[in-house]
């Protein structure tokens, strides 16, 4: 449900309340795109910091990702934030947790192709952690 997805991520990008007992949201300042895969379709959500939209649109983003997947750009959809929906097509082969990872590695390409995602060699045996001061300069 892109509904509930864009629900997920305002909660993510949320100011951290410092008095909680729990940290939560805080990661306003980076961009996002969340995968959600259900039985009937992908849902998609986007985001991208005011400052960073001189670089980068969720509507650019998120919309290449969708029309590569076979989906569509949701209603509302603005250059900080956007959802999308991707149906399932039994017919091609073509299921929500299959998408979802061909997604994923759209959206880096994608990010890749205009120099905002780190260009590190893939091995299987160590994945990269960035941390959130690794995509300042972005």
């Amino acid at each position: 449900d892109a509904e509930l997805l864009m629900m997920a991520m305002d909660a993510a990008n949320r100011e951290v309340d410092e008095t909680a007992e729990e940290r939560k949201g805080g990661s306003g300042h980076i961009g996002k795109m969340l995968f959600s895969a259900g039985a009937d379709a992908l849902a998609i959500a986007a985001y991208i910091p005011e400052d960073k939209l001189s670089k980068l649109s969720c509507v650019d983003w998120l919309g290449s990702v969708a029309k590569d997947l076979g989906g569509a750009m949701q209603p509302g959809a603005s250059p900080g934030s956007a959802s999308a929906l991707v149906p399932k097509d039994e017919n091609k082969g073509r299921f929500p947790l299959k998408l979802k990872e061909e997604g994923i590695a759209l959206a880096i390409a994608h990010l890749k192709g205009k120099g905002l995602f780190p260009d590190t060699p893939d091995s299987d045996d160590d994945e990269p952690v960035y941390g959130d001061d690794a995509f300042d300069d972005l």
